[in-house]
């Protein structure tokens, strides 16, 4: 008889990347299917192509321009705007750090010191993508009015603000919160 597989104190890599892709598909489908939709129907392709081109670019910001995009250094703008709340429903969010947490009581998101700057350069990462999304959307939705699609234009909108703006929000509100914390503060400038 084999002998059993000791109680894991901490959820695998496999089962942590599971339920933090749930939020991600959940919010991407919601997102993007109406996107593609209305480039189907809608968009030249020469258009097309270039939006996705424009929109690349955004990857290729310096992190010294995503911090003077920044919408504020205080948390309370950010707390006002109830940025906050989008946290529990994203990866590593509220919601999963629970779910996580009732199976695997001692499951801490928060790396240690060592590993804080890999997750103010990951907040990075996620911002630029959610830019380049951004922008994106917004250059559909102005294709969409030139057309004189006002309501594709409007759903557009605020699919941009829902999947994109606000979580641009939220990365800089947690490294805010990040440089806040008075054992990380110094690496959460690196």
């Amino acid at each position: 008889m084999p002998a059993a597989e000791p109680h894991r104190v901490t959820p695998s890599p496999a089962l942590l990347a599971c339920y933090n892709a749930v939020p991600n598909v959940l919010w991407s489908v919601l997102s993007l299917v109406p996107l593609v939709v209305f480039c189907y129907q809608h968009v030249a392709r020469p258009w097309l192509y270039g939006f996705v081109a424009l929109s690349l670019l955004a990857y290729a910001w310096p992190t010294a321009w995503l911090r003077h995009l920044q919408l504020s250094t205080r948390p309370a703008v950010y707390r006002k705007l109830r940025v906050p709340a989008l946290n529990h429903l994203t990866q590593h969010g509220t919601l999963v750090n629970r779910l996580l947490r009732h199976r695997y009581p001692q499951y801490q998101y928060l790396p240690p010191r060592a590993n804080l700057a890999k997750v103010v350069r990951t907040t990075y990462h996620l911002e630029r993508f959610h830019w380049v999304m951004l922008v994106y959307f917004l250059l559909t939705t102005g294709y969409a009015v030139a057309l004189g699609h006002w309501g594709w234009a409007g759903v557009l909108s605020l699919l941009n603000v829902g999947y994109n703006l606000y979580p641009i929000w939220l990365q800089q509100y947690l490294r805010l919160r990040l440089r806040q914390l008075p054992r990380f503060g110094q690496a959460a400038d690196q």
